[in-house]
């Protein structure tokens, strides 16, 4: 909880900031200190297809920042704060909380489609797509 008060203050700032393609919400009760995170976060997006959703990953596991990286997993993952339905929107919201895109590359990727090789097309497969993508705190933001 005290990691949602003291962003509060930092979102409705930059909320201020003029969106021009779409406009983010963030519900209070679920906020990221971006102080707190570390200045590269690595995000793992694959698209689910099912009501065209996506869901979100970050590897925190061990990791120093670990709590505060699943606390930006809740965030970007729970469709009532931010509504992030694909890669746009993931962009955005990392841009609209302090971070700059880098790169990005595929994941692993787990498919479930009945389809094998190169040549092999398979319409109506439900085969998943993962994409990792590279952010790094705006310089405003870092150490």
């Amino acid at each position: 909880m005290k990691i949602t008060k003291q962003i509060i203050g930092l979102l409705l700032a930059l909320s201020t900031f003029t969106m021009t393609a779409q406009e983010l919400s963030v519900d209070n009760s679920s906020s990221v200190n971006i102080e707190r995170l570390p200045e590269y976060v690595v995000i793992t997006s694959e698209n689910t297809k099912l009501l065209g959703g996506m869901n979100i990953n970050i590897a925190s596991k061990k990791s120093n920042y670990e709590n505060v990286l699943k606390d930006l997993e809740d965030l970007l993952q729970k469709n009532k704060n931010l509504a992030i339905r694909n890669q746009t929107d993931l962009l955005n919201a990392m841009s609209k909380l302090g971070f700059d895109y880098l790169d990005a590359y595929n994941a692993s990727a787990g498919t479930v489609g009945a389809a094998a090789g190169e040549d092999v097309q398979a319409f109506g497969s439900n085969a998943k797509y993962r994409i990792n993508m590279v952010f790094r705190k705006k310089m405003e933001f870092r150490d």
